[in-house]
């Protein structure tokens, strides 16, 4: 009786190491979240650097206007400029997260002075309700700065890792602007060429 109990165990056991069926979804539940997590934060990143070079890109073609002098001949207002800084943006941008802000300095040692967002991260009000737009004249040197408020999409997955090793969770690297938005900058610097 008991020769033929181990034996029935013995099948048992050879039959329960054969059957490796679940062994799949062990191993991706041990595998699958990182790579979830590590492949949403790569898509969020590239998605952030994009638009980073996008806006840079578009400020220093559309910075180009008021270098050569055509904003200056065509009456160009904030609004307009900032129409034709848009046009240049990719579609996934939101022209209405675009905040401009155009001035004319002494020097080029004065353009290192540069309109900044506040210590917590915020946009100033003066950025937002009121930026300045002085093209200047020819041989002026003008700051041209670009400020948009992208949205992460994953906000939270970043506080999910505990990098700092204190047990609090720890904040977003990309959120630089308040707790979900990162703010991009483009900066153009230059001196206006003789358009008169």
């Amino acid at each position: 009786m008991i020769l033929k109990l181990n034996r029935t165990l013995n099948r048992i056991r050879r039959r329960f190491h054969k059957d490796d069926g679940g062994a799949t979804a062990v191993e991706f539940a041990f595998v699958g979240a990182p790579f979830l997590f590590l492949m949403m934060a790569t898509f969020e990143t590239g998605l952030t650097l994009f638009s980073e070079y996008a806006v840079q890109s578009a400020t220093t073609s559309a910075s180009r206007l008021i270098r050569t002098g055509q904003a200056h001949s065509g009456g160009f207002s904030k609004a307009e400029f900032q129409n034709q800084l848009c046009a240049k943006l990719p579609a996934m941008l939101d022209c209405s997260k675009v905040y401009i802000n155009v001035e004319v300095r002494n020097n080029f040692a004065d353009a290192s002075n540069r309109t900044d967002a506040s210590d917590d991260g915020q946009l100033s009000d003066g950025v937002i309700n009121g930026a300045a737009f002085d093209i200047g004249n020819a041989g002026d040197i003008v700051i041209v700065e670009t400020f948009y408020e992208w949205n992460l999409f994953t906000p939270n997955l970043m506080k999910l890792l505990n990098i700092k090793g204190t047990g609090a969770p720890a904040p977003n690297w990309l959120a630089n602007h308040g707790e979900d938005k990162h703010l991009v900058r483009g900066v153009a610097v230059f001196r206006n060429e003789p358009f008169d």
